[in-house]
């Protein structure tokens, strides 16, 4: 029964099902990460009490005892697969792992971009079909992980904002003129933006491929959405 499984307990269940699959030092690298790290860190907690918070409390720990963020990455990416099969056993209905950010424990200071990159990376995601949820991250503020969630009911578009909560979130013209277009592509689907390869709600993984694709496209520096984002807000491209 789904009760009866921890995630520490599924975690190896998994790795069991899958183990020779894998090249011999890829799966060795899985060993170390779920049983240094995924068994126990969050291994005693009910598969199907697991939430999105208990994750990000987990990855907080990893980056407090000292683990690098690329490391913390790995143990993410290798965690929401094993619970992605979890959901598609019927064990889960979501995957807590897509609604957390995963922090970074190396922070440095993000490489200013100039406004003819952040130009070519629009007009490379208006290529790949997802400058509506691109345009409104960068401009609006929100988390990547509340832009994921976001609802046409969240929008008025005829007075231009967005309320997320508490938070009244101002739309400029471009902003609404491209939602406009993407509703009328999906109006039946309370979600409003849709990954165009799946149909379904962009994952984190999903949008973080994403987002290095379209720098490689616009040949623009490796550096984070976030960071993206913040000089966007800034004012300073």
């Amino acid at each position: 029964m789904q009760e009866e499984y921890t995630v520490g307990a599924w975690a190896e269940i998994w790795f069991a099902r899958n183990a020779g699959k894998w090249r011999v030092s890829t799966e060795g690298g899985y060993r170390n990460l779920i049983y240094r790290h995924i068994v126990p860190g969050v291994g005693k907690i009910k598969l199907a009490e697991l939430k999105p918070h208990h994750i990000s409390a987990f990855y907080k720990a990893l980056a407090e005892s000292g683990l690098g963020s690329r490391s913390i990455w790995c143990v993410h990416l290798l965690l929401r697969h094993c619970l992605d099969d979890a959901c598609k056993d019927g064990f889960l209905d979501v995957n807590p792992a897509d609604l957390c950010e995963v922090p970074t424990s190396e922070r440095r200071p993000a490489m200013r971009v100039r406004s003819g990159q952040i130009r070519r990376y629009l007009d490379a995601a208006e290529c790949e079909g997802v400058l509506p949820i691109i345009y409104i991250g960068l401009n609006v503020g929100l988390r990547q992980c509340e832009l994921f969630t976001l609802l046409w009911a969240d929008f008025n578009l005829q007075h231009r904002y967005i309320l997320r909560g508490k938070r009244l979130l101002t739309l400029d013209e471009q902003a609404v003129s491209l939602l406009t277009a993407e509703h009328e592509w999906h109006p039946d689907i309370p979600h409003a933006f849709l990954n165009p390869k799946t149909g379904e709600p962009f994952r984190l993984h999903e949008f973080y491929y994403l987002h290095r694709k379209l720098l490689e496209q616009a040949r623009m520096p490796k550096l984070g959405f976030r960071d993206l984002q913040t000089q966007c807000m800034e004012g300073k491209l």
